[in-house]
């Protein structure tokens, strides 16, 4: 028998590294696809918006009768109060409870619809409703744990901003800032899917972070275009609701009646949940698109074997 030598040795046991590594972690060698996330979630959106902006606007809408119930008509649409709510954090606090709450449900609901999207199923609001509702207490609570976790995260370098009089050591924690919030939520982006699809429970936020581990700078391209898209849209639809809202203000008068500057201020509702319903659902549908593409890399999982759970 020849004796091999110790360049053809160092190679065999090099192919074994090699084999090994690449069945262990052969899903870092595929791209992501950021264009193709993007373009989905834009394509799902608009192909399919009567549902899409129907699923969004009437949870929006209960959200804002929610927060109108419990806080008031200004916080509901986002606005600056009079001045005369003695609710003070309090109320903030609960306008950012129930605004995680409205983004659960619509999330949840979105996610079923991508999939029958992707897959050229039929859409089906009410077969959406019962599991959404299912996950939405465990989506619900995570999503809050996680605001707070960054809102501490943040506080030092917004404390660092205002304790210096240096503009250079002010504006480097403010640069920072938006890049962190992107990390953070490229790291929990895929959540909601994870807690509908898998049923992870209260499990969500670490099977996210475990799916989206060696992606999350790509995560984040992708959602940072989304983002931008959400932003301009809010933005947008933020002037209608103010001059709809001011009217209601000027419109309001003691011997008019509780009811007339209610009613001229309750048309600033529609508009809002409209401009609600179309700035979140692509993001709620990219981050179902990615749920999917990170299990088809990393698990060889198919989208239609991801959507049998819903059958």
């Amino acid at each position: 028998m020849q004796k091999q030598d110790n360049h053809s040795l160092r190679t065999y046991f090099l192919d074994q590294v090699n084999q090994n590594e690449g069945a262990r972690e052969g899903f870092t060698r595929q791209s992501l696809g950021v264009g193709a996330l993007i373009g989905g979630s834009f394509s799902i959106t608009f192909r399919h918006r009567m549902p899409v902006l129907l699923i969004g606007f009437v949870i929006s809408l209960l959200g804002a009768f929610l927060t109108i119930a419990v806080v008031d008509i200004n916080a509901a649409l986002g606005l600056e109060g009079d001045g005369t709510s003695d609710l003070g954090g309090y109320g903030d606090l609960v306008t950012a409870f129930i605004d995680v709450l409205v983004f659960s449900v619509m999330a949840a609901c979105l996610a079923q619809l991508t999939y029958d999207a992707k897959l050229n199923r039929p859409i089906s609001i009410t077969r959406y409703l019962l599991p959404a509702l299912r996950a939405s207490p465990a989506i619900c609570l995570q999503n809050s744990l996680l605001l707070i976790f960054i809102f501490l995260i943040a506080l030092p370098p917004v404390i660092v901003t205002f304790s210096f009089d240096s503009t250079l050591i002010s504006l480097v924690p403010l640069v920072a800032l938006p890049f962190l919030a992107l990390w953070g939520c490229s790291v929990f982006l895929v959540l909601v899917p994870a807690v509908v699809i898998e049923r992870a429970g209260f499990g969500g936020l670490r099977r996210s972070w475990s799916l989206t581990k060696t992606y999350r700078w790509q995560i984040a391209g992708a959602l940072l275009a989304v983002w931008l898209y959400s932003v301009v849209v809010a933005l947008a639809g933020a002037l209608p609701v103010e001059l709809l809202a001011r009217e209601g203000r000027y419109a309001f008068a003691p011997q008019a009646g509780l009811f007339a500057g209610q009613g001229r201020f309750a048309w600033a509702l529609p508009v809002y949940a409209a401009t609600n319903a179309l700035a979140n659902g692509p993001l709620a549908i990219l981050a179902s698109l990615v749920y999917v593409r990170l299990r088809e890399i990393k698990e060889g999982t198919s989208v239609d074997q991801v959507a049998d759970v819903f059958d």
